[in-house]
């Protein structure tokens, strides 16, 4: 079932800027709500049905990336953008790992033209981290892990060897490596294959959150039963538990882990069979340096601590791009009803040579932005987003051993570059140089003078 975008959320402090946006959408044809800063942006989405957010990043009460955070707590899968005038390259890392578009200012055109194409091909909400639940689900249904390097062979056969134990896991690996994907791959091929299996973010959860709670909010039958105590131990649940960003778990709540975990680690109740939890957590930071800063429970470190595996980075496994951009495609055509068969050589070139800062998610994102944006049977260089356009022109005019040229051909062999990767498109050449397009439209009437 595809669900079309019609209501947009636009949250921006600049009351000029919100004006202009809500205009411009509603003669798109869709429905802006306003709201001037992050916490009447996450008043409204509490009220209503949102299908899309814009939000601004700098905000006096709550920045871009926090509000966008709080958003999607409240509309688990909710379609998000983030708009800022002061880009680089840690705040698009971020935004990257809240699975959240990232324009520029002065990158709206593409913005717009984002936004069109979104409706016009319709989109799937897809299940929210926050709460993802899997019980009774074959591996086929699952996401595979797509990869044949070695060290992607080593991490399947360490993943084999581990499902057959009881003890919990860590996880460890960059944002984006797939941590989660390998933990539902231990479930499945474990005892428990047939139970449930809950993902939460630890980032999430209050100050005040405990087990009982997150146990028994899953208003099901048999999901919970006993006193709502924190530290109980009379939780019924059988099934594996995957925590994610485990090193942001408040202080009481890892407490109330320690009371569930048996000294080996281990969850299984001595009396009763209601109870046998597997708990697997993820993490991209080092737990034992934040014990050692006294930001992490030793004990809880020391009873997890026992096993732990490693997913590779995706700039250690390059060989893996390929067939991961492949499933990519296959995926995403189905998604948004389209037929893009390859990434061109151009495409697939500037991938090989990309450090991927996150992984597997970034790739994932990129191609899912360019598939949206393409009227192509493949992806090209114009369909990639600003930041790898601009590294790509920058990159083909080498200058070391030749000949300096003067300044205003330099100018032109760039423009015409611009105009030679964009196809002619004199609006998109215009973004990648940074210029209006009556400033490009002037350059070449030049050039053509100068012929």
């Amino acid at each position: 079932m595809i669900n079309r975008i019609k209501k947009i959320l636009l949250v921006d402090d600049e009351q000029r800027l919100l004006d202009s946006m809500a205009q411009r959408l509603t003669l798109l044809g869709f429905e802006a709500v306003k709201a001037s800063s992050g916490t009447k942006a996450v008043e409204i989405a509490s009220k209503l049905k949102i299908d899309l957010a814009i939000v601004d990043l700098k905000m006096p009460d709550m920045d871009g990336l926090t509000t966008i955070t709080k958003l999607k707590q409240i509309t688990p899968g909710l379609k998000t953008v983030l708009l800022t005038g002061y880009g680089n390259e840690k705040t698009r890392q971020k935004t990257e790992i809240l699975g959240s578009d990232y324009f520029e200012k002065d990158s709206m055109g593409e913005l717009w033209d984002l936004i069109r194409r979104l409706s016009a091909q319709g989109m799937d909400q897809q299940i929210s981290r926050g709460i993802a639940d899997s019980a009774g689900r074959s591996m086929g249904d699952l996401p595979r892990m797509i990869g044949e390097t070695p060290g992607m062979q080593r991490l399947r056969k360490e993943m084999e060897r581990l499902s057959g134990l009881d003890c919990s896991i860590i996880i460890k690996g960059e944002e984006g490596t797939g941590k989660e994907l390998a933990a539902r791959s231990v479930h499945k091929l474990s005892h428990r294959k047939d139970q449930r299996f809950l993902a939460f973010n630890c980032g999430c959860f209050s100050n005040d959150f405990n087990f009982a709670e997150l146990l028994g909010s899953l208003e099901e039958p048999g999901g919970y039963a006993g006193s709502t105590d924190r530290g109980s131990r009379d939780i019924r649940f059988v099934g594996t538990i995957f925590l994610d960003h485990f090193e942001t778990m408040p202080g009481e709540t890892q407490k109330d882990m320690l009371v569930l975990l048996d000294k080996d680690g281990s969850t299984r109740s001595q009396d009763s069979a209601e109870r046998d939890i597997r708990f697997i957590v993820a993490t991209h930071q080092d737990l034992k340096k934040r014990v050692e800063e006294k930001k992490f429970n030793r004990e809880l470190y020391q009873r997890l601590n026992a096993i732990s595996i490693s997913v590779p980075p995706l700039r250690d496994r390059r060989d893996d791009i390929s067939p991961l951009c492949s499933f990519f495609l296959t995926q995403l055509n189905k998604e948004f009803e389209k037929n893009i068969e390859s990434v061109s050589d151009e495409v697939f070139s500037i991938f090989m040579g990309y450090s991927f800062p996150g992984n597997v998610r970034e790739l994932r994102h990129i191609i899912e932005r360019a598939v949206i944006l393409a009227d192509t049977t493949s992806i090209e260089l114009m369909h990639l987003p600003d930041r790898l356009r601009k590294k790509t022109l920058l990159s083909s005019h080498p200058v070391e051993n030749q000949p300096f040229v003067n300044l205003n051909e330099m100018e032109k062999a760039h423009i015409l570059r611009a105009i030679e990767i964009t196809h002619g498109n004199r609006s998109k050449a215009a973004e990648i140089l940074g210029i209006s397009r009556a400033a490009l439209w002037r350059k070449l009437k030049v050039f053509n003078s100068e012929a």
